[in-house]
């Protein structure tokens, strides 16, 4: 299967600046966004409000995913995968040696509990596609950089209001859920709960297959749906045991979190740049 990797968009005018024989960018590219939008159960996910999960009241203080490694599918087979400018930084190799890395796969941070929804993918080949996949979290040794050394715009950056990342060797924070839970039955959520999930072994794929596709006319939305109820299906925060998971001190329920990964996304449509709901 070919692999298409973009490069940054002045890359790729000084390459076609420099070769009469490859066609303008204009003539074979189009703007893409990727709408990444949280729901719980069917319905919006909004921050404070109570929703039932398994049989008991819930509610989210915070709700944020890290997205990376995303590949656009062509009719052909061919794979397009999603860069952006490069980030070289300081970071711990596999065998923890210090080593200088440079970051180039775009990542996205989705803070739904921002209202972060859409996200620039940049400039993609036009035409007929039948599928989307990604990473939910961070692989390699971009997971080993240090965050310190990150620029506050960039999606890896250290985070100063809620923690994003736990340590060169533990890596970034994937999946970041706290809230509190109904402790008495009293329909209230009252007692907090948190799920953390990271580390290496704990990354997942997640491949969406329909069919799609990308024309020149504005640009080209890509929206997914994230449901939070189905990501946390195998949880029972009735059970005090399942409230706090920070990864390693709580493997059943990190374990039985990322089991539930790959099916909590879902393809909703391709839409046109104003947003007004019309599917290609």
């Amino acid at each position: 299967m070919s692999r298409l990797v973009l490069l940054p968009l002045f890359l790729a005018l000084l390459i076609t600046a420099c070769d009469s024989n490859v066609m303008d960018d204009e003539d074979m590219m189009a703007m893409t966004t990727l709408r990444l939008e949280p729901v719980f159960d069917g319905q919006p996910l909004v921050m404070g409000s109570t929703y039932t999960h398994n049989g008991t009241a819930i509610n989210f203080s915070a709700a944020r995913v890290y997205i990376s490694d995303i590949t656009l599918i062509a009719e052909d087979g061919t794979e397009t995968v999603i860069q952006s400018d490069p980030l070289t930084v300081p970071a711990k190799a596999a065998d923890d040696s210090d080593v200088t890395h440079t970051v180039s796969n775009r990542v996205i941070f989705a803070k739904h509990d921002h209202a972060h929804h859409e996200y620039d993918l940049g400039h993609v080949p036009v035409g007929e596609y039948h599928g989307v996949e990604f990473n939910v979290g961070i692989a390699g040794t971009d997971n080993r950089i240090d965050a310190t050394q990150v620029p506050a715009s960039h999606p890896l950056a250290k985070q100063t209001d809620l923690n994003n990342h736990w340590s060169w060797s533990n890596g970034y924070i994937f999946v970041r859920l706290d809230g509190q839970v109904d402790s008495d039955g009293d329909g209230t959520p009252d007692t907090a709960w948190e799920t953390h999930l990271g580390k290496d072994n704990f990354l997942r794929e997640v491949h969406l297959h329909a069919d799609f596709e990308v024309d020149q006319e504005g640009t080209t939305q890509i929206h997914v749906m994230l449901d939070y109820h189905k990501l946390l299906e195998g949880v029972d925060l009735a059970d005090p045991v399942q409230r706090i998971c920070h990864t390693g001190n709580n493997l059943p329920v990190a374990n039985a979190v990322a089991s539930e990964i790959s099916g909590s996304f879902m393809f909703h449509g391709v839409h046109d740049s104003d947003h007004d709901g019309h599917d290609h």
